[in-house]
């Protein structure tokens, strides 16, 4: 049977949008067409590539096999293409959290508007982790230690997270002189949940019997259970300098910041190198670091 890297590509692209839709809308053509090219692929090969439910489509065990033999080639030769069209606008998909989008990035993407005009990005707000290998998506941008496994990781920029508290609160506890003495206390987590355990981490400290309270959805409510006394909070600075300047909240530690635990652009090694992600990247890591 003849190889057709029509219908090759046609599946690498179906499996990096992760949608047939999006991929038919990216290759100009219909969903049908789609729908036959992905057919001819799974005959050839004798195993289903694509899982189907309701909620969309989901690569197999055997489709993210072939995906990694193939993605790689295939990315190579649309970075090479993209180089090539210098007139024409390219988009850059990115994922991210409401809070970093609205206090960082959105301010930072008008001016690379301007920089890059060519460049299109579309920005989706979401606070879980998305797989970069099965949808489509660019970029990502993580909250955390830079180690992600696998994929590129790059340091953006290190915003100081304040540590703070109601002064009832802190009269009620006994005052903090080392990260650890936060153990004392309940700590209410951000919005994902994770950034207390990372800070932690990077003070090198054992925190198994942390007392959790409640988790809110963004960090604009963490700030008002703050001010309520319902436990530490440790927010950007920018969210809780209100707070501070009416006396609401005080900060409870003044400790050196460690800046690895930062903000980083998170994306497969072969999709960093196309000339539209690696100019975004760059812009980004000048911009705000």
């Amino acid at each position: 049977m003849a190889l057709r890297i029509q219908d090759l590509y046609t599946f690498h692209v179906v499996a990096r949008r992760g949608a047939m839709q999006d991929a038919a809308k990216e290759l100009g053509v219909t969903p049908g067409a789609i729908s036959q090219r992905i057919k001819a692929v799974e005959e050839r090969h004798g195993l289903r590539l694509f899982s189907r439910s309701k909620n969309g489509i989901e690569l197999t065990a055997a489709g993210h096999a072939l995906h990694s033999d193939i993605g790689h080639a295939f990315t190579t030769i649309e970075a090479a293409n993209e180089k090539h069209l210098l007139g024409q606008s390219r988009t850059v998909r990115i994922s991210t959290s409401a809070t970093f989008a609205h206090s960082m990035l959105v301010s930072s993407l008008g001016r690379f508007a301007d920089a890059h005009p060519n460049i299109n990005v579309s920005v989706e707000t979401e606070d879980r982790l998305v797989d970069l290998r099965s949808e489509p998506v660019d970029l990502a941008i993580r909250h955390g230690l830079g180690q992600y496994p696998g994929l590129a990781s790059e340091w953006l920029c290190s915003p100081e997270l304040v540590l703070v508290a109601s002064p009832d609160l802190l009269k009620k506890c006994g005052p903090l002189t080392t990260p650890a003495d936060s153990l004392r206390y309940k700590l209410l987590p951000d919005c994902t949940g994770k950034d207390w355990s990372i800070w932690f981490e990077a003070h090198g400290i054992d925190a198994k019997g942390a007392n959790y309270g409640a988790q809110y959805g963004n960090d604009f409510l963490t700030v008002k259970a703050a001010i309520e006394g319902q436990g530490l909070a440790l927010l950007k600075d920018v969210f809780v300098h209100e707070g501070i300047v009416t006396g609401q909240l005080v900060r409870a530690l003044d400790a050196a910041w460690p800046t690895a635990f930062a903000y980083y652009a998170v994306a497969l090694c072969e999709v960093r190198e196309k000339p539209s992600v690696s100019t975004l990247v760059d812009w980004l890591k000048k911009d705000l670091g």
